[in-house]
């Protein structure tokens, strides 16, 4: 059985003493009613993970001894999801489930078929609860980054140099993924890659990203539900480029963007 696993703010560490407050502390006494002497881990957001022991649990606070201490390696290559809003529930499954498959940071925007209106901070604050909850059910010790809401055209204008550059578009009939990949002449580092709302990029859209570098590739012949096309592009990028090995060490070299194996 897997150890439970909280948010610790790193401030809250001393030396081998960590005291856990608010709804992660009321969590283990109300909800899991965790005792004095059970194991935890502990995750501070920056990668690092700790295995402790609870000492003591009062009402507003946990107690816990630190008795181990390890840190996440990054990935091989770092994915950078630019996602459409999507109404409804749609967007809250996409956060969960790119957290789960190792996405790095996440872009929002809005797009000329899909939400146009800038979100409220509150919606922030969600999605960050939603990104940690996932981490915890994943054991993952570093939740990506969840970048402001943009427009789409000051996205594709304004993104973080990466190595590859991709907008998945469902008009895209000539270049594929694997093509795509296949000529990248240099080390694959980093991707950004675009998936759109429900209603599809416009041809507006797909030009002004192919301006600023972005290549427009397909998912194949299927017509895919938005939140479908995200988690499949993730899957593959993540197996395409390596990131789903079993392990890897700090000191492995990063890997070429290489083809999917035909099979």
């Amino acid at each position: 059985m897997s150890l439970r696993r909280f948010f610790i703010n790193p401030t809250d560490i001393t030396g081998k003493i960590a005291q856990l407050a608010g709804p992660e502390a009321h969590h283990i006494r109300t909800v899991l009613r965790l005792t004095p002497g059970d194991p935890i881990i502990f995750f501070d957001g920056t990668g690092a993970r700790y295995q402790a022991r609870i000492e003591q649990i009062f009402k507003d606070r946990v107690t816990a001894t630190i008795i181990g201490h390890t840190q996440d390696l990054p990935p091989k290559v770092r994915l950078h999801l630019g996602q459409a809003l999507l109404r409804g529930q749609k967007m809250d499954l996409i956060l969960q489930k790119a957290t789960e498959l190792g996405v790095d940071a996440i872009w929002p925007f809005s797009s000329e078929h899909g939400i146009h209106k800038p979100l409220k901070d509150p919606q922030m604050e969600r999605w960050q609860r939603i990104v940690l909850e996932a981490c915890k059910q994943c054991d993952r010790a570093k939740p990506p980054e969840i970048h402001d809401t943009r427009k789409i055209t000051d996205l594709v204008a304004q993104s973080p140099p990466c190595d590859a550059r991709l907008i998945f578009w469902e008009h895209e009939t000539r270049q594929t993924l694997n093509e795509v990949l296949v000529g990248q002449a240099t080390e694959c580092h980093s991707v950004f890659f675009l998936l759109g709302p429900e209603g599809g990029f416009s041809e507006t859209e797909v030009a002004c990203a192919q301006q600023a570098g972005f290549t427009p590739v397909s998912l194949g012949p299927r017509i895919l539900r938005a939140e479908t096309a995200t988690l499949a592009a993730t899957a593959i990028l993540q197996f395409t480029l390596g990131n789903l090995s079993p392990a890897h060490t700090k000191n492995q070299e990063k890997t070429p963007c290489a083809p999917l194996s035909k099979g």
